[in-house]
């Protein structure tokens, strides 16, 4: 059981890494330069001009939506860190333990708000005009699995839950 849970433990290692390389990679990319004009958003304004309808008002909302969308992605790696504790604890053969219960209600936690989060954002990047929101292509694209995923570490951790129970009136009776 040692050998897998070591084998688990490199997989998990390397998709934390290779997530965290990819969302690192996608924030180098991202537009850095529109953040010098939102410094200067309140020189180029039109004083004439509804504040709430100004263009710089609609490009600044863009850049803290993508950087909601980049927390968002980052906070979905955390979650996918607690792999590695669930690993840990089943190493030091605590099956049923009160951390691998937590950590998979957190890791449901996780995955649900991720996904709803991202759904709202990119539902409002799309009203501010600066991308294309199709609620069903997003649904059938990552969240697909994000939200069934969530739920299935909810039902795991019930039955993890149940099993430690099973686990403590098995110590009782002997």
């Amino acid at each position: 059981m040692k050998d897998n849970t070591n084998i688990l433990t490199i997989i998990t290692w390397v998709v934390l890494l290779s997530a965290i390389s990819v969302l690192l990679n996608d924030l180098r990319e991202f537009d850095f330069n529109r953040f010098e004009e939102f410094q200067n958003w309140a020189k180029t304004a039109d004083k004439n001009e509804s504040w709430f309808a100004s263009k710089n008002v609609i490009q600044w909302n863009y850049y803290a939506i993508s950087a909601g969308l980049f927390f968002w992605r980052g906070y979905l790696i955390y979650g996918f860190s607690y792999f590695l504790s669930i690993l840990k604890e089943i190493e030091n053969g605590h099956y049923f333990s009160d951390n691998n219960i937590k950590y998979f209600k957190k890791i449901g936690n996780i995955f649900i708000q991720y996904t709803i989060s991202v759904l709202i954002l990119r539902f409002i990047l799309a009203l501010i005009g600066e991308s294309t929101f199709n609620f069903f292509n997003e649904l059938k694209a990552e969240f697909t699995f994000l939200i069934p995923a969530g739920l299935a570490f909810y039902i795991l951790a019930e039955i993890f839950k149940r099993g430690k129970q099973a686990e403590e009136d098995n110590e009782l009776t002997i």
